[in-house]
């Protein structure tokens, strides 16, 4: 009988470069297996440190936010006293204001009385805006307080023109008709006039109370009106002038002589 043993032996010799093979190709894909964990190792520790860092700066972030909250939180808390204050402060102003209304009522009329009886410079102009300055008041455009200064500044043109002796140009109304004139003003005491057309004269106050442009008749008259505007062209505003006794009778005491 024929051993076995060859046969077997052969048939292992046959297999072994087959069994070599398999190990390679494993060998192989366990290189390949090992790198791609190294590389996805290596990802993953990337991520994880750009994890980290993000976390910190939301973490910077968080904090950052945390500070300005509160900065406008107080910003809020501060900005709502003033308010309050200033609540309380209009509060009070109103409450001024309103007691200022009846004393301002009352200086308007004075005022008005005293442009209307006075030398009829400019009145119209003086009047309206003495007018327009109540009627802000009276519609709420201006509150009592800035009215009252804004009236003590009308004032203080009434005294400055009390103060000043000028020169100016008005419409005047001679025999019913309106005519554009030159005027010397001595203050707020006498009013003289000179047309165009040679004619001078001043404004007097009749027994009614109302004004009137008085022509000057005879040449005494006309000469004293004449000098007073000489010497205001030439920038004498202070000194001796000589004004027609008629121009200043609305001084004189009630029943006196001029």
């Amino acid at each position: 009988m024929r051993s076995p043993a060859p046969a077997i032996l052969a048939g292992i010799l046959l297999g072994a470069p087959a069994l070599a093979g398999d190990l390679t190709e494993q060998a192989r894909q366990l290189a390949s297996l090992r790198a791609e964990v190294e590389a996805l190792s290596a990802q993953l520790t990337l991520e994880q440190e750009d994890l980290s860092a993000r976390l910190r700066a939301t973490d910077a972030q968080r904090t950052d936010l945390e500070v300005q909250v509160r900065r406008e939180e107080l910003r809020l808390q501060q900005l709502d006293q003033a308010a309050q204050e200033q609540r309380q402060a209009v509060l009070a102003a109103s409450a001024a204001g309103e007691v200022l209304r009846p004393a301002l009522a009352e200086s308007f009329s004075a005022i008005g009385r005293s442009i209307e009886q006075g030398l009829p410079y400019r009145k119209q102009e003086r009047l309206q805006a003495l007018a327009d300055l109540q009627g802000q008041l009276d519609q709420g455009l201006l509150p009592p307080q800035q009215a009252a200064a804004r009236l003590w500044a009308l004032v203080e043109d009434e005294r400055r023109l009390a103060r000043e002796h000028a020169l100016d140009r008005q419409v005047v109304t001679l025999d019913g008709q309106e005519v554009l004139v030159r005027v010397a003003r001595l203050g707020m005491v006498a009013l003289l006039w000179a047309a165009d057309d040679g004619r001078v004269g001043w404004a007097e106050q009749g027994p009614d109370g109302a004004w009137r442009y008085a022509v000057a008749a005879d040449r005494g008259q006309q000469a004293r009106v004449v000098a007073v505007f000489d010497s205001l062209e030439k920038q004498v505003r202070v000194g001796w002038f000589e004004v027609p006794g008629p121009a200043l009778a609305h001084l004189a005491a009630p029943g006196g002589a001029p």
